[in-house]
């Protein structure tokens, strides 16, 4: 396939990581260009960042039709947009900086809306009418996918899982902007790589690894990953088992909790956590299956993602087909912008 044949301009906007790509409504890309955010990096210095790669690589086509952008953050009908992690972007009108920048029609989806796409139409999802997605990383997001289409739900806010309060009281745990006990504040990376570094220090272990290989954030919620928990937990030891156990139980709750809502076919689940393989889903699927009524027992595939971290970037791609599909991508009155 030429690049000419590639019309659609995909952005990744997360919160540590962004990507840039050219793509074709079948799903090929090419001309991929990732970076990491900068710890200095607000919402405004995030998007010059981004857009600068974007304007490298659409030089490689003639006939781009469609810029999409899958947002880190949640996303109102009419594009804008807020973010947990990064500070900065509630000043930003980035449907417009977009369009002001390449001169094409902008579509902007959250991005675990975004990865739900991505699995159903390229990934893990394909064949599944009714799908559930969810991303366990930094945070907990979601989508839903109903009767093949997209789930936005009355204010562009549906398959919110990681606020979904699963422990409350005044013991709950506190994560980013949520509130107290939710479920990204139980299973989310972060928060499983917290109660594994309390456990460890409960044991009186100290942990060699060196404080500047990690994140802002890993610093701040504790020395530990997630990935150190579940590697320990294969190793079956005793501390990262039962931290695994608790995480996976309220992950469990979360599952089941959108099952019954959705009578969904199928689960994908996402993000860096889901990269245990095994040693979540084994655990995890006997746990749904506990939290589960038994007239939906056993009707649900619960499955691993098979795009990884691209399936937001693609999602972005399949959303900005859905687009050319339906002819919504007019030309653009730039007037409109102009102060």
């Amino acid at each position: 396939m030429s690049d000419l044949a590639l019309p659609i301009l995909a952005f990744d906007f997360g919160g540590t990581r962004g990507r840039c790509c050219l793509g074709a409504t079948d799903g090929t890309y090419k001309h991929v260009v990732g970076f990491e955010r900068g710890h200095d990096d607000d919402g405004a210095s995030w998007l010059r960042r981004l857009v600068s790669a974007g304007r490298e690589i659409r030089q490689h086509t003639d006939k781009l039709s469609i810029v999409s952008v899958s947002f880190g953050g949640p996303v109102t009908p009419e594009g804008r947009v807020v973010s947990m992690h990064v500070p900065g972007w509630e000043n930003v009108d980035l449907v417009r900086e977009m369009t002001l920048a390449f001169g094409a029609p902008v579509v902007v989806e959250n991005d675990a809306n975004s990865g739900a796409l991505g699995e159903h139409r390229f990934g893990a999802g394909r064949g599944a009418r009714y799908m559930a997605f969810f991303t366990v990383s930094t945070g907990i997001g979601g989508g839903v996918i109903l009767d093949n289409k997209l789930y936005r739900g009355a204010h562009g806010m549906a398959a919110e899982f990681g606020h979904m309060v699963m422990h409350p009281g005044p013991n709950a745990p506190q994560y980013a902007a949520g509130k107290p006990g939710i479920l990204e504040a139980l299973a989310s990376g972060p928060a499983i790589g917290r109660d594994g570094s309390i456990a460890r220090e409960k044991l009186g272990t100290k942990i060699s690894r060196k404080p500047q290989l990690f994140t802002e954030m890993e610093a701040k919620l504790g020395m530990l990953t997630a990935k150190d928990v579940f590697d320990a937990a294969q190793k079956k030891e005793a501390w990262a088992l039962e931290v695994r156990d608790n995480a996976v139980n309220n992950l469990a709750r979360g599952v089941a909790a959108v099952i019954c809502a959705y009578d969904v076919e199928r689960v994908v689940i996402g993000g860096g956590v889901a990269s245990a393989g095994d040693t979540l889903f084994v655990p995890l699927r006997k746990a749904v299956s506990h939290y589960l009524p038994t007239f939906l027992d056993g009707k649900t595939d619960i499955v691993q993602s098979s795009l990884g971290d691209l399936a937001p970037i693609l999602g972005a791609i399949a959303t900005a087909s859905e687009r050319l599909a339906v002819g919504a991508t007019r030309p653009i009155d730039h007037t409109a912008f102009e102060d």
